[in-house]
């Protein structure tokens, strides 16, 4: 081998080596950059909803309370609600002929889930607030946050928002905020006749929402007037429902003085109860003020509102494969 071969074989060892440092150096913050990263995009972007921990209603719907773990007259004394949330409501919740217990399963059953809902635009509405709170204060957002902010008012029905300086945050907070729970549980009750209705059975849709939209799953109602062309909207699980419908309300015109009522108890220091709020919905149905009427009526009737300060329980372990597979 001559000198020349040699000395060039030494330039490529020392350079390789050099590489190798650098790598060695560089490569972990890389790859602590890189998890911080992740780390801000799973705290502003992740998906919250684990769908998998969905629990498949038992056979018999009597076995509902066990499932569940627990019992309405808990919630109403202030007890934590368990984070057990039903993927569809049982088969044969029609043929319990005890209308009381009845209706005591279908509030247990859809309570989780509401709570669930109200959970997460809870979250979303503090964070709002905090973001508020920096930009009133001259201080900078970092990209995360600004991309989240826009997230946010897209998803609430901001539509021009391109940056955080086109935000209305006195809009914004209006529709990221909670419906009491006295006023969705008495909402399920009459869309979905009590969780007995076609479109509850077949595609879990709680609230009776129409969609003409093609991307949506929907079921064509039987008595569909000739020349209509909308459909109920199906969902999945029936937290979708929920989350459909509070979303619903929060961004549709038609519940603007909902919004804005619900504002007021908050600037005023008041806390969100069902009843006051019921009579901004009478857009809800063609049936206008003897819709408010009956909603008013179940709410009072079924002492609802004992169900508005309820919260679920702290998270815990995931559950038991057993519970999971739908064993009772």
């Amino acid at each position: 081998m001559s000198a020349g071969t040699q000395k060039m074989g030494r330039a490529m060892i020392h350079a390789a080596m050099m590489i190798l440092l650098a790598l060695g150096i560089t490569f972990p913050a890389s790859l602590g950059i890189w998890q911080a990263n992740r780390a801000h995009e799973r705290a502003y972007f992740a998906e919250r909803i684990a769908y998998e921990r969905h629990l498949p209603p038992p056979a018999d719907a009597v076995a509902l309370i066990d499932t569940l773990g627990y019992r309405p007259v808990q919630a109403r004394r202030g007890e934590p609600v368990p984070r057990r949330f039903l993927a569809a409501l049982p088969d044969d919740l029609d043929r319990i002929h005890d209308v009381a217990a009845r209706k005591r399963l279908f509030f247990a059953s859809i309570l989780p889930l509401v709570l669930r809902v109200n959970e997460l635009i809870a979250e979303d509405r503090e964070r709002l607030l905090a973001l508020e709170a920096k930009v009133r204060g001259g201080q900078r957002l970092d990209d995360w946050e600004q991309r989240w902010l826009v997230s946010l008012a897209k998803r609430f029905g901001l539509r021009r928002v391109q940056a955080p300086e086109d935000i209305d945050f006195e809009r914004l907070k209006r529709r990221v905020d909670i419906v009491p729970p006295s006023i969705a549980l008495a909402q399920a009750a009459i869309e979905s006749g009590w969780g007995q209705s076609r479109f509850a059975r077949e595609g879990n849709a709680l609230y009776g929402q129409w969609t003409w939209n093609a991307a949506h799953d929907g079921i064509v109602p039987e008595r569909r007037e000739a020349g209509k062309r909308h459909r109920i909207r199906a969902f999945d699980f029936l937290i979708d429902s929920v989350g459909a419908y509070m979303n619903n309300l929060n961004r549709a015109p038609a519940y603007r003085a909902f919004r804005q009522l619900r504002a007021a108890l908050r600037a005023e220091g008041k806390p969100l109860r069902g009843s006051p709020l019921v009579p901004a919905l009478r857009a809800y149905s063609e049936r206008g003020e003897a819709y408010v009427a009956e909603l008013q009526a179940i709410i009072a009737a079924n002492d609802l509102e004992d169900f508005d300060d309820a919260r679920l329980a702290p998270p815990t372990a995931p559950l038991p494969v057993e519970v999971l597979a739908g064993a009772s």
